[in-house]
């Protein structure tokens, strides 16, 4: 007789990806860039009220993707419970065979070295000019734009 299990399928709707969702003082949005890659955008403050849904933001919309790149330099703050939503959000990735990759700026290099200190997190190694210039997250949005 053969042994049934069950399993988690998730699919996502196409129009899921343009919708920004707002969570406590933090904004997310994902787009794809192409058929592949996937990047979600974080703007505002990632703290313990909008830690859960920045991870189910994300995993969410990542079925169907080989690659995330999850942009957090418009952050103004990030606190540690953020750091627990990257290492959850890490998990995930690994569990579905996604590469990922942290893009962030001056408030997420300031933490890693405290809470990863193993760099078990796939953060880009280039410093962002926007800590040299120590803009603030408006300021940066003026840089960036919608071109992430």
């Amino acid at each position: 007789m053969a042994e049934l299990a069950t399993g988690r399928l998730l699919r996502i709707d196409p129009r899921a990806h343009a919708r920004r969702e707002k969570h406590g003082r933090a904004s997310f949005t994902a787009r794809k860039r192409s058929s592949a890659t996937l990047t979600v955008s974080v703007e505002g403050d990632v703290d313990a009220t909008n830690d859960r849904a920045l991870v189910q933001y994300v995993e969410g919309r990542l079925p169907g993707s080989i690659h995330l790149d999850l942009d957090l330099r418009l952050t103004d703050f990030f606190g540690t419970a953020g750091m627990a939503a990257l290492h959850n959000i890490n998990a995930i990735c690994d569990r579905y065979g996604v590469t990922f990759v942290l893009r962030g700026g001056r408030q997420l290099h300031r933490l890693v070295p405290i809470c990863d200190p193993d760099g078990s997190l796939p953060i880009e190694t280039g410093q962002s000019v926007f800590d040299d210039v120590h803009a603030g997250a408006r300021n940066r949005q003026l840089f960036i734009g919608r071109n992430n």
